[in-house]
């Protein structure tokens, strides 16, 4: 047998070749032997094409060209599509690309479909599969049933999955059809607290359309698991289940069965809790992981991970993908694993870098997006920044916002009701800020807000039980490390001294667990040997007091990044 020799150019590249002459062909219209038009009158687009070419990518065009083999074919085939979308299909026949977006990828999949074209179908489901969000999965969902593409059909409603009982409030929710609601609840990953949250939506969703809906509430209701409902919602559920029976034939009511179903739902038995990642210790040299469960109460190590030592932030991405922020190794992001007891082991897909290299900017995450503002630029002499940019996790790709009105570094930024707000930070080296700014997500703008009472950076900030957002120690110009706690009503626009911590201490967390706002770690001024304290605060809303909690952290933290997540003790 031959041998190709070094230089000779292998079948891929031949085959790329090959097509792209094609193309060209195609482009100038030379050797075309047929015409496609679409669907839009006096405006319909004409394309010349070769047969040959369509006939390797569509079933439908290898019959039709077959079939008309030897018949007259001066007249264009007429394809009840729209132009875009046949522009589209005939460029992917020649390249194997396609240049799809939220407008265009449905049209374009149901005419594949329609065309028996496997690669452009393949095309448009790893699109969905990508950029799949809780505004679309219904209509992806939708599209994966009615041509028969399970996983996609799965991945719809595993978008649902930690989202389910924001999504049972909405609009959409209640416009379910009873096959996507059945298969939707029959997941042990649907993310409730317990399996009464899932009958409540259900029975919401029922008297949405009693009448219309009461025959197929026996399909939906086999996806509860009956056995750990409460004795009040077991009641429900079988009046539910009776008033089915009730209008039904005697042959279909015979059948109705309860869901005898012992498998309880991954998140069940899950609480809130504080993660924190890169609390000092010599045996792990700065990437020790530990979690703050006060309704145990208990503060616990997970399994060490091999996480970077200079961590600066963290966030919570859809309620299972942690995002992790190296000064340098750049953005990082690992799973929580499906039972809710920790982390998976091995990290996520790539991060794709930010466009400016920044440390101590402020993130926060908002609509299962991240977003990440101001900073200083590592590159460029520490030049402090005002840029801002989001993260969208299916298109792995950070998009640059409108500036901060003003350049800041250690300021906080939180999430809160729709708007994100930046507090406090650093204009230059020692110029503390008072500042304080919403970012407005819907028109991507800024608007001014009521200065905090302070100045301070190196602080943390969190929305508290009663939608106040709490600003918590810190440093400040004038008084150094300080204990100082100040609120800030978003609705009046106005801030409220609060009781001061019990010790001062910058570079902190502060969270709201399970309806109480807690302090963890930071450098608490006045210790002697021991400036990263491990103490753990709480605080009493009624007495506008804080106390000292019986937890603490399992070492000293030095350098301290927090996020809020459901977990539960293994």
């Amino acid at each position: 047998m031959s041998k190709r020799s070094a230089d000779q150019p292998s079948h891929s590249c031949l085959a790329v070749e090959f097509l792209r002459g094609l193309h060209e062909l195609q482009s100038t219209g030379d050797l075309c032997d047929v015409k496609l038009k679409s669907n839009e009158g006096e405006s319909a687009v004409v394309i010349s094409c070769h047969r040959n070419v369509l006939s390797v990518h569509s079933l439908y065009f290898r019959s039709l060209f077959k079939w008309k083999k030897g018949k007259d074919s001066s007249q264009p085939e007429l394809l009840d599509f729209d132009g875009p979308t046949l522009n589209e299909l005939v460029h992917y026949a020649y390249t194997l690309d396609m240049s799809l977006n939220d407008d265009n990828v449905a049209d374009i999949l149901v005419a594949a479909q329609f065309l028996q074209m496997d690669g452009a179908i393949g095309h448009c489901c790893n699109y969905y599969e990508t950029h799949m969000r809780l505004s679309n999965c219904l209509t992806v969902h939708a599209l994966a049933t009615m041509y028969q593409n399970p996983s996609l059909a799965a991945a719809a409603l595993a978008t649902i999955h930690p989202h389910f009982l924001r999504w049972a409030q909405s609009q959409d929710f209640l416009r379910m059809e009873a096959q996507q609601l059945a298969a939707l609840i029959a997941s042990d990953e649907v993310e409730v607290n317990s399996e009464d949250e899932v009958l409540e939506a259900v029975l919401r969703w029922l008297d949405y359309d009693r009448p219309g809906r009461l025959l197929q509430v026996p399909t939906v209701l086999q996806s509860i698991r009956a056995p750990f409902l409460s004795a009040q919602s077991r009641l429900q559920y079988d009046l539910a289940l009776e008033s089915a029976a009730a209008g039904m034939v005697d042959e279909l009511a015979g059948g109705i069965q309860n869901n005898n179903n012992t498998t309880q739902r991954h998140s069940v038995g899950a609480h809130e809790v504080m993660f924190c990642v890169n609390v000092y210790d010599a045996d792990s040299k700065g990437t020790a992981v530990q979690v703050f469960d006060p309704s145990i109460p208990a503060v616990w190590d997970l399994k060490k991970l091999s996480l970077p030592a200079d961590i600066s932030s963290v966030v919570m991405l859809d309620g299972r993908w942690m995002m992790i922020s190296s000064a340098i190794h750049g953005w990082k992001i690992v799973q929580r694993n499906r039972r809710f007891t920790g982390l998976v082991e091995e990290w996520g897909p790539p991060v794709a870098g930010m466009h400016t290299w920044r440390v101590s900017g402020a993130p926060a995450a908002l609509d299962d997006r991240v977003y990440v503002a101001g900073g200083y630029d590592l590159k460029r002499s520490q030049l402090i920044l005002s840029t801002m940019e989001v993260y969208d996790f299916p298109s792995n790709s950070w998009r640059t916002l409108a500036d901060l009105p003003v350049p800041l570094t250690g300021l906080v930024m939180v999430a809160h009701d729709g708007l994100l707000y930046a507090f406090g930070g650093s204009i230059a080296i020692g110029n503390v800020s008072n500042l304080v700014h919403a970012y407005h997500p819907a028109d991507n703008t800024w608007s001014r807000l009521a200065d905090m009472p302070m100045a301070r950076d190196s602080f943390a900030a969190c929305v508290g039980p009663d939608g106040w957002i709490y600003v918590v120690g810190g440093r400040a110009s004038d008084l150094g490390v300080c204990a100082r706690v100040e609120a800030y009503n978003p609705v009046t626009n106005k801030w409220l001294r609060k009781g001061d911590l019990v010790h001062p201490r910058k570079d902190l967390a502060c969270a709201c667990l399970g309806g109480e706002l807690y302090v963890l770690g930071g450098y608490v001024s006045g210790t002697e040997n021991d400036p990263n304290h491990d103490s753990i605060e709480v605080y009493d809303a009624e007495a506008d007091r804080w106390t000292l909690h019986e937890c603490r952290l399992l070492a000293p933290n030095l350098g301290f990044a927090c996020v809020k997540m459901k977990l539960k003790r293994a």
